[in-house]
C-alpha cells in the first residue's frame, strides 16, 4: 500500500479544503492565527486552522460539499460570534432532512426568493444561517405522528401475529420505544439508548405482546437471549420473572409464536459461532482507536507517535517531527497483513508486510479475537478487538518504530521502559515534582549509592518503613531502570540504574 492509493480519492477533498484556506486568507489577511482586529472580528485568539479544522471533521457530506457554505457563514458579518459548533449542528440538520425539500415546500413556507425555491437541496441557496434554521424548524414540525409511528415500526422484525399475540424484534432504539411503550425497560428509555444497545450487543431481543390483556400486568413481556444461551424475561415493570411464571406464559403462547422464538433462537446460536470477516473487523478496531485516546499515542526507541485516521489509512505521526509518519492499518483491503509504510519530506521506508494469522505458531489464534463476542465473566464484544491490539498490532507497530531507520530519521533515540504490574500508574516524567518520592529517592540515590528503602525511609523521611509501604514505587521505579536493584546479603540495596541518564535527558518513555 503505497500513499498514491489513497492520493485519488483525497484529490476532491483537498482541493476544497485549499479553496477554503484561500478564502480566509482573502478574507482574513492571516493565517493560520487572526491578528487583532481583523476583518472576521473573531479575536486574537482564534485558531483558524483549528476552526478549518473543525468544519472538515463536522462536515456530514463525506467528501466536503458543505464547507465552503460553512465558513463564509462563520466569517459573515451578520452571523459574527456563531460559534463553529452551532453552524455545523444546523449544517447536520440539513444533511438529514435535504430530501425533504422540495420547491413546493419553499414556496408553502413563503419564500419569494427564486433560488430557494428552485434549489432547496443546494445549501448555497441559503444567504444566512437564519434562513436555513427556519426551513429546518418547520420541517421538524412538518413530520407527523404517523410518520413517527411509521418510522418506529421499520425499525423492528414482526415475527408472528394473530388476534390476541404479537411478538416483535427491535432493531432500532426508536422501534423499541413504540413497543415498548407504557413500560418501565430501560431498552425502551425515550432518554437514554445505551441500555439498548448493550442488550442487542450481547443477545437478541423479543417482545411479547397480549393486545387482549387478559393476563394482566404481564400483557407485555422483553425477552433477551443472550449469545451463551441465556435467557432473562422482564415483566411490564422491569422485574424479572421467576420460573414458575415464566413457564406459565409460556403455556399461553400459540405454537407458531414459539416456533418464531425457536428460529430466532438458532439465529442466536448461528450468530454466536459466526466468524467476523476481515474488513467487520477492522471496522471494530477503528471505531475503538476513535474511541480511546489512551492508545492513540505509542512511545518507541524513536520517540511518541500519534494515531490519526486519513480516508480509513491508520497513520502514526512523530510527535518530534511531523514530517515523518508511518501508515499501518491492519487487514487492509480485507487482506491477512499489516502493511507498514513510512513517508517523510526525504525518504521512504520501504514497504513491508506482516502477515498475521497465517501460521499456528500465532501466540493469539484467529478464532479467538474474530468471535463476535467473548463470553465469560469479563467478556464483551471489544474483548477480542483488545486482545489484537494489545498482543498483536502495538507490539508490531513499536518493534517497527524501534529500528533504527526511524531513530536515524526522527534524529533521536529514546529509552523505553514498562512495569510489570498492570496496575502501575507511573510514568517518571523529567525532571519531577519537587517533594515528591521520585525526587527524594533519587536524589538521595546520587549522593548515597546501594542503600536500602528502608535507610531511605529513615534517613530522610525519617520514620521507619512500614511493612510493604509504597511497594508499587520501588517496584515501577526499579522496573524503569531508573534505578536499579541488588541483593546484598540478606537485603536488597539500590543504585543508580542503566536508564539514569536517558531520564535527566527527557528521553525515557514508558511503554
Amino acid at each position: 500500500m503505497k500513499l498514491t492509493k489513497i492520493l485519488n480519492s483525497a484529490v476532491l477533498l483537498e482541493g476544497r479544503i485549499e479553496d477554503v484556506k484561500q478564502y480566509f486568507e482573502k478574507s482574513v489577511g492571516s493565517w493560520p492565527v487572526a491578528e487583532p482586529g481583523n476583518p472576521a472580528g473573531i479575536g486574537s485568539e482564534t485558531n483558524l486552522d483549528g476552526v478549518l479544522k473543525h468544519f472538515v471533521q463536522n462536515d456530514p457530506s463525506g467528501n466536503n460539499k458543505y464547507l465552503m457554505w460553512m465558513v463564509k457563514m462563520y466569517l459573515n458579518p451578520e452571523e459574527r460570534g456563531t460559534s463553529p459548533n452551532d453552524i455545523s449542528s444546523l449544517v447536520q440538520r440539513f444533511n438529514n432532512n435535504v430530501t425533504r425539500l422540495t420547491p413546493a415546500l419553499m414556496m408553502d413556507l413563503g419564500f419569494a426568493n427564486p433560488r430557494i425555491v428552485t434549489s432547496p437541496k443546494n445549501i448555497d441557496s441559503y444567504e444566512d444561517l437564519a434562513q436555513l434554521e427556519r426551513v429546518m424548524d418547520e420541517i421538524d414540525s412538518i413530520k407527523t405522528k404517523k410518520e413517527r409511528d411509521n418510522s418506529a415500526k421499520a425499525g423492528v422484525d414482526k415475527l408472528f401475529e394473530d388476534d390476541r399475540w404479537l411478538l416483535v424484534k427491535p432493531n432500532t432504539h426508536e422501534g423499541s420505544c413504540y413497543y415498548g411503550s407504557s413500560t418501565k425497560w430501560c431498552t425502551a428509555s425515550t432518554e437514554e439508548t445505551q441500555h439498548f444497545d448493550n442488550y442487542t450487543k450481547t443477545g437478541i431481543l423479543f417482545y411479547i405482546i397480549d393486545k387482549s390483556k387478559d393476563v394482566g400486568d404481564f400483557f407485555k413481556i422483553a425477552l433477551h437471549k443472550k449469545w451463551s444461551g441465556e435467557e432473562e424475561w422482564y415483566d411490564r415493570a422491569d422485574n424479572e420473572l421467576k420460573q414458575e411464571t415464566e413457564e406459565a406464559i409460556r403455556s399461553l403462547l400459540p405454537a407458531g409464536l414459539v416456533n418464531e422464538l425457536e428460529k430466532g433462537f438458532e439465529l442466536v446460536g448461528s450468530k454466536r459461532n459466526r466468524l467476523l470477516t476481515l474488513d467487520e473487523f477492522r471496522e471494530r478496531l477503528t471505531e475503538f482507536m476513535k474511541n480511546h485516546k489512551n492508545l492513540q499515542t505509542i512511545s518507541s526507541a524513536s520517540g511518541e507517535w500519534v494515531w490519526d485516521l486519513e480516508v480509513d489509512v491508520w497513520t502514526w505521526t512523530s510527535t518530534t517531527n511531523d514530517a515523518i509518519f508511518v501508515q499501518a492499518t491492519p487487514f487492509w483491503e480485507g487482506q491477512n497483513s499489516i502493511p507498514f509504510d513510512s513517508f517523510s519530506d526525504e525518504d521512504v521506508y520501504g514497504e513491508g508486510f506482516t502477515y498475521i494469522g497465517a501460521t499456528e505458531n500465532d501466540s493469539v489464534p484467529q478464532e479467538q479475537y474474530l468471535k463476535p463476542n467473548i463470553e465469560g465473566r469479563f467478556g464483551s464484544e471489544d474483548w477480542g478487538v483488545r486482545i489484537f491490539l494489545r498482543m498483536i498490532y502495538l507490539p508490531l507497530l513499536r518493534s517497527v518504530l524501534d529500528e533504527d531507520y526511524f531513530t536515524g530519521a526522527v534524529g533521536e533515540e529514546y529509552s523505553t521502559w514498562s512495569p510489570n504490574s498492570y496496575v502501575s500508574t507511573f510514568k517518571f516524567k523529567y525532571p519531577p515534582r519537587e517533594g515528591t518520592m521520585t525526587q527524594k529517592f533519587v536524589d538521595y540515590l546520587t549522593n548515597n549509592p546501594r542503600k536500602t528503602s528502608n535507610q531511605f525511609y529513615e534517613e530522610v523521611l525519617g520514620y521507619p518503613r512500614p511493612r510493604a509501604h509504597n511497594n508499587m514505587f520501588f517496584s515501577s521505579i526499579k522496573d524503569s531502570g531508573i534505578v536499579k536493584m541488588e541483593r546484598q546479603g540478606r537485603q536488597f540495596v539500590y543504585s543508580l540504574g542503566p536508564n539514569y541518564l536517558a531520564w535527566k535527558e527527557g528521553k525515557l518513555l514508558r511503554i
